[in-house]
């Protein structure tokens, strides 16, 4: 999950969406948004497959490719 973080602030930011759009988006407080993209908590897998389909990518890119480098 070396990616994870960065690409969870990457796609936010790439959508335009505030931690809190994308926090009541997935039904998660806007702490919980902010403590992972600050590697301070990892998410758990129920909101990683959330992630995943909300923004449209599959988990295994989602956690193991360097987003920003990627064509979207």
């Amino acid at each position: 999950m070396n990616y994870l973080s960065k690409n969870i602030k990457y796609i936010r930011v790439l959508k335009g969406i505030s931690q809190e759009q994308l926090a009541e988006d997935l039904k998660v407080s806007r702490s919980r948004i902010s403590s992972y993209e600050d590697k301070r908590a990892s998410p758990p897998l129920d909101f990683l497959i959330n992630l995943s389909a909300y923004i449209n990518i599959s988990m295994d890119v989602l956690i193991k490719k360097k987003l920003n480098t990627l064509e979207l």
